[in-house]
């Protein structure tokens, strides 16, 4: 270490320390921007305009579906991308001296609904909820997954600059759509030349180094019925109930990919590490009308290194099989189609040098390395370790109920995490003094 950033190393506490009300403040505005699929913008501009006031220079970067479309790593959608896009805050230091960094977070929110299960309003994220260990938890959808990450990285570079401090290379700070449905935000990243010497994401993992996540597929089965009034229901086939043919036989596929003998060397003592999720589903048009059509998309899990073409011909020989042991299915026969996720597992290796710059700066902080962490679902670190050379892994702060009803985040958690990315900053990029205050 430098003696320039051991003594920087000293002040870092405190200066974190003291911008945690800046950094609530910043976290609790872009939450109030209910950024589901399709709705980014408001909550993108707003993050825009974070970057201005910090002084860096900001892109937004459109998705061209047609461009990335034959991308391995791209996703089919059955959407549109008019007025979405991510964008980016760039610090540039003039002349380089270290290396180069990305921070990669997403902006995108799964749904709130239904609401009403709330205990507090999640798009109202004013209150801070008083856990019993005595930590502050900001209550709001997106708080954990991931916009409290995003901040932190933000939270380190102004507290650096409180310091009289800036990185001594590139920074980048990106705020990225659809990473809870295709990644195509984070693809077009790459595609665009939007990486670097390393790239860390903070999602909520709880102060871990990621090195394994699996793939994540989605499809959906299209069942046709015979639709009649109510009153001659039994002349007609229900495709609501049909579904639940398909459903089954899906079950059956996820026990077999979770026997022992199929299961990664790496999820070894993960429980249940490949599941299967029945997310939406919407069958028929009228109360007394026979279900004529359903529709339903299935969520499934598969192994870092495993094929998405294998995978989807296991779902479709599994659909073929079912339909052909029901008569009416066999004589209609169900379609499997792919909108979405079509992502594959990746793995990153915490020997490397990012790995390494990083379990230091946390065991600087807190006095001991961290643990690493193996997920069952993925993230938008695939796009980099897959498709770039841009090493990238997860790192982030405390969160609870990700994707569920009262998500939360520690700031507690989320202070710590800022602090060991300040200190990562100053190892990895170097740190150069603020013109006048040599």
């Amino acid at each position: 270490m430098s003696v320039q950033i051991e003594q920087l190393a000293k002040d870092l506490e405190t200066a974190i320390a003291e911008r945690r009300t800046w950094a609530t403040h910043t976290l609790a505005g872009w939450i109030r921007y209910n950024s589901v699929l399709g709705q980014e913008a408001p909550a993108q501009e707003y993050i825009a305009k974070v970057y201005e006031n910090l002084g860096l220079e900001v892109k937004r970067v459109p998705i061209n579906i047609q461009e990335i479309a034959g991308h391995p790593g791209a996703s089919p959608v059955d959407w549109s991308y008019e007025n979405r896009y991510n964008v980016v805050g760039i610090h540039e230091p003039g002349e380089k001296q270290g290396k180069t960094l990305a921070f990669n977070g997403h902006v995108d929110v799964v749904s709130a609904e239904p609401m009403r299960l709330w205990t507090l309003p999640p798009f109202e994220p004013d209150m801070l909820l008083k856990e019993e260990n005595g930590e502050d938890w900001m209550s709001a959808r997106g708080a954990g997954d991931m916009k409290g990450g995003n901040v932190c990285a933000l939270w380190a570079l102004v507290a650096l600059r409180d310091l009289g401090y800036v990185p001594a290379s590139q920074v980048q700070f990106q705020s990225v759509i659809e990473e809870e449905c295709t990644g195509n935000g984070a693809l077009t990243m790459v595609e665009e030349g939007y990486t670097a010497d390393a790239c860390i994401i903070p999602e909520p993992f709880g102060e871990t180094i990621l090195t394994h996540q699996v793939g994540v597929m989605w499809f959906q089965t299209r069942v046709l019925g015979r639709t009649t009034h109510v009153q001659t229901a039994g002349e007609g086939e229900n495709a609501i109930e049909k579904t639940y043919v398909l459903i089954k036989a899906l079950r059956e596929l996820e026990k077999e990919l979770n026997a022992p003998e199929n299961i990664h060397p790496a999820y070894k003592n993960v429980p249940h590490p490949i599941n299967l999720n029945v997310g939406v589903i919407r069958g028929g048009d009228w109360a007394s009308t026979v279900a004529g059509e359903c529709v339903t998309r299935f969520r499934l899990a598969l192994f870092p290194g495993q094929s998405l073409k294998d995978l989807r011909a296991k779902v479709e020989a599994c659909i073929h099989r079912a339909a052909m042991s029901d008569p009416f299915l066999k004589e209609f026969p169900p379609k499997v189609e792919y909108v979405g996720f079509q992502a594959e597992g990746a793995t990153f290796d915490p020997k490397s040098a990012l790995g390494e710059a990083l379990a230091k700066a946390h065991k600087d902080v807190h006095g001991a390395p961290p643990k690493e962490y193996i997920s069952t679902a993925t993230t938008d670190v695939r796009m980099f370790n897959l498709y770039s050379n841009c090493p990238a892994t997860c790192y982030g702060p405390v969160a609870r109920n990700i994707h569920g009803v009262d998500e939360k985040v520690s700031i507690d958690s989320m202070q710590r995490v800022a602090h060991v990315f300040a200190r990562f900053i100053a190892e990895w990029c170097g740190v150069r003094r603020v013109k006048g205050e040599e």
